[in-house]
C-alpha cells in the first residue's frame, strides 16, 4: 500500500480521497462501523460545511495561532471547498452571508458524496479497524521544513507498518510507505473521538499541546434552573476574565441543562474555559437590548410608566418595587420564562431594571465537558509540522490532519475548512515518498 490514512472523519476522508487523485494506492482505516459519524451531527444535522469569508476575515476566528493555519488555506481556501463538494455532486447554498451548507441541509449528503467520491477513487476503507501502534525503524530527531521534504534521509525515524485490532479481535500489521494521522480529538466521544491519536503520536516523540474542550458550556455559579430552554436572540455576550473585558460577542443564545451555550456562548468559552483553567475570575455580562444606549432604554422605560401609573416602580430593587407589578412590565422587553430569574436577579443585585437588562451578571463556576463539547483545542504542536505539507518534521512518512492537531477555531463553518483544507494538503503531498 503506498498510503494508510487513520480516521475516517472529515480530514481523513478528504486526506485519502486527495492522496488516491494523485495515483496513490489508499487504504483509509476507521474504528467506528462507518465514516463521519461526528461530521452527521454537526450543525444540528445540517452541517455548516465552510465560511466563505477571506483570509483577512476568516484568520480572527482561528487558535491558537492563525498562522498555523494560512499555508493551508491559501493551498484549499473555503472556495476551494465550495468547489470540490459541487465538483463531487453536492450542491450547496449559502446562507447567512457567509456560511454554507448542504442544499438539502442533511449532513448524511454530505458523508454520502465523499464516500461516493472515495469508492470511484478505489480507496480501499477498513471499518472496525482499531489502530494500537506504529512499528518503526530509526531514531526520532526534529527537522527543519526542509529536512523534512529529505525522505531519503535513513537516520531519521520512519513508520514501516501499523498494528490494528479487528472486530474479531485479530491482530494483523499493514505496511505502507505513507501514513496520515486524522484520528479527530475527544470531544463527543460517543461519535468515536476518544482522542486515540495523541498517545500514538506522543510515542513516536511528537508533542501533545495540552487538550481542554472549546465550544462548550459554560456553568454559571449557583446557576437558576428555570432558565433552562431560553433561547434569545439579538443580544450582547461580554466575557470578563479577572474583572477585564476580553471578548463581546452578539447574536443568539441558550440557556441549557448545562449552563450557557449556543453561537455567542461558544464563541466566548475558549478563552473562558482557558483562564478557568488557571484559577482565574470568569464572569458573562448580558446585555438583553444591545442596540439601546441606557439613555434610550430609561426614556422608554419611563414613558410607559407615565402612559400606564400601575407600572411605576422606584429607582432600585429594594426601593418600591411591587411583586406584582414588575412581571408584567417585564413581558415588554423580555421572553416570560426569563422574569422569574431576572427580578430574582434584581433583587439580590439592586439594580433598576433597565440597568439589569444591559447587565446581568453571570460569575462562572465550571464548563461542559467532552460529552457535549464542539471542538478539542490543544493537540499536536503545530511547531513540529511542517505548515506547508502536513508532514511530520518527526518521522519521515507521517503526516497530520483535522482536529487531532493544536488547531481550532470558532463555530460557524471554520472548523471544518481546517478539517478539509490540511486534510487536502496532507494527501497532497503524501505520494512519492
Amino acid at each position: 500500500m503506498d498510503v494508510i490514512v487513520i480516521g475516517a472523519g472529515p480530514a481523513g476522508m478528504m486526506a485519502a480521497g486527495t492522496a488516491a487523485e494523485q495515483g496513490a494506492r489508499v487504504m483509509l482505516l476507521e474504528k467506528m462501523e462507518q465514516p463521519g459519524r461526528k461530521l452527521a451531527i454537526t450543525g444540528k444535522g445540517r452541517c455548516n460545511i465552510t465560511n466563505l469569508k477571506d483570509w483577512e476575515a476568516f484568520s480572527p476566528h482561528v487558535h491558537p495561532l492563525k498562522r498555523y493555519f494560512k499555508p493551508a488555506f491559501y493551498q484549499f481556501s473555503s472556495e476551494d471547498t465550495v468547489k470540490f463538494f459541487n465538483d463531487i455532486g453536492l450542491p450547496t447554498v449559502l446562507e447567512r452571508g457567509t456560511r454554507v451548507y448542504p442544499a438539502s441541509q442533511r449532513a448524511f449528503d454530505v458523508i454520502d458524496a465523499m464516500k461516493s467520491w472515495l469508492e470511484r477513487l478505489g480507496v480501499q476503507t477498513v471499518y472496525n479497524c482499531r489502530v494500537m501502534k506504529f512499528i518503526t525503524e530509526g531514531n526520532a530527531t526534529l527537522r527543519s521544513s526542509v529536512d523534512s521534504a529529505n525522505s531519503k534521509n535513513e537516520n531519521h525515524l520512519r513508520i514501516t507498518a501499523v498494528k490494528v485490532a479487528g472486530a474479531d479481535g485479530e491482530i494483523r500489521l499493514l505496511e505502507a510507505d505513507h501514513f496520515i494521522l486524522a484520528t479527530g480529538g475527544k470531544s463527543y466521544p460517543r461519535t468515536g473521538s476518544t482522542g486515540d491519536g495523541y498517545p500514538l503520536a506522543s510515542a513516536l516523540g511528537h508533542t501533545v499541546e495540552p487538550l481542554f474542550p472549546t465550544l462548550t458550556a459554560l456553568m454559571p455559579v449557583n446557576y437558576d434552573r428555570r432558565l433552562e430552554g431560553v433561547q434569545l436572540r439579538n443580544v450582547r455576550l461580554d466575557l470578563y476574565t479577572e474583572q477585564v473585558l476580553r471578548r463581546s460577542e452578539e447574536g443568539e443564545l441558550f440557556f441549557t441543562n448545562l449552563g450557557i451555550e449556543g453561537p455567542i456562548g461558544f464563541r466566548v468559552s475558549r478563552q473562558a474555559v482557558v483562564a478557568l483553567n488557571k484559577g482565574q475570575r470568569v464572569a458573562l455580562h448580558l446585555n438583553l437590548k444591545p442596540a439601546l444606549t441606557r439613555e434610550q432604554l430609561m426614556a422608554r422605560w419611563e414613558r410607559e410608566s407615565v402612559a400606564d401609573p400601575s407600572c411605576r416602580v422606584g429607582a432600585g430593587a429594594g426601593s418600591g418595587f411591587v411583586v406584582g407589578e414588575l412581571p408584567l412590565r417585564l413581558k415588554r422587553y423580555m421572553p416570560e420564562a426569563l422574569i422569574a430569574p431576572f427580578t430574582k436577579y434584581l433583587a439580590e443585585s439592586g439594580l433598576h431594571p433597565v440597568d439589569g437588562m444591559l447587565k446581568w451578571i453571570f460569575p462562572i463556576g465550571s464548563f461542559g465537558d467532552w460529552a457535549r463539547a464542539v471542538v478539542t483545542a490543544g493537540g499536536i504542536s503545530m511547531k513540529e509540522v511542517d505548515l506547508h505539507t502536513m508532514r511530520s518534521k518527526v518521522v519521515v512518512n507521517l503526516s497530520f490532519a483535522g482536529e487531532v492537531l493544536d488547531l481550532d477555531a470558532d463555530s460557524g463553518g471554520y472548523n471544518l475548512q481546517i478539517a478539509f483544507a490540511t486534510g487536502r494538503v496532507a494527501g497532497k503531498h503524501s505520494n512519492g515518498v
